[in-house]
């Protein structure tokens, strides 16, 4: 046993390390990056510095066809006392010459009601990091900040960053949109009263 131990390496194993050794000498073929259609490729641009293009979703409703976009960092059109919230924008593929986006409003400008003991911080909150759409046709669209933090317990200097989600509906219509936080338990009754 101890003579086994103290043996060079086996005659196949050796053959493996020359075969491998030929094959980065002759250099083996690399992968390369590659565009489908670069011909017809469609660029939209967003705010700079807001990261416009971190997650990009397609998205079709009836005849209208739109790519979904995330931008975490950008500003709100509608409350600028918010810090870098994060949007998501609409950008109209077809009929669209200027390729122009607009930014979805979701959730309250103001401010939404999120629980007894829920008070929110949406600065920096990097809402459109995520997008997710329902497969099949006309299905909805989920955009997520996972920097969205309950301040409610500050007084004793606690932050919880359990973010938020937004779920659309397929038409794309802010209003109809519906606040989730998957992450928060309003009280341990309701807590109960859901088990």
């Amino acid at each position: 046993m101890a003579g086994e131990a103290t043996r060079g390496p086996s005659p196949r194993g050796a053959a493996v390390r020359k075969a491998v050794m030929l094959l980065l000498c002759l250099g083996v073929p690399t992968g390369r990056a590659y565009n489908v259609d670069t011909g017809s490729a469609l660029l939209y641009q967003g705010p700079p510095d807001t990261l416009f293009g971190y997650s990009v979703v397609l998205h079709s409703h009836g005849d209208n066809r739109w790519l979904v976009v995330g931008a975490p960092t950008a500003n709100w059109l509608a409350n600028a006392s918010v810090v870098n919230p994060g949007a998501i924008y609409r950008c109209r593929i077809g009929k669209n010459p200027g390729r122009t986006c607009e930014q979805l409003q979701l959730g309250s400008p103001t401010g939404d009601p999120c629980g007894k003991t829920c008070l929110e911080e949406r600065d920096n909150q990097w809402l459109g990091v995520t997008l997710a759409r329902q497969p099949g046709e006309n299905g909805s669209i989920v955009t997520c900040g996972h920097r969205w933090k309950n301040i409610f317990y500050i007084k004793n200097e606690n932050k919880l960053p359990t973010g938020v989600c937004y779920g659309m509906p397929s038409d794309l219509r802010t209003e109809l949109s519906r606040r989730i936080s998957p992450c928060y338990q309003g009280s341990i009754s309701m807590c109960r009263a859901r088990t």
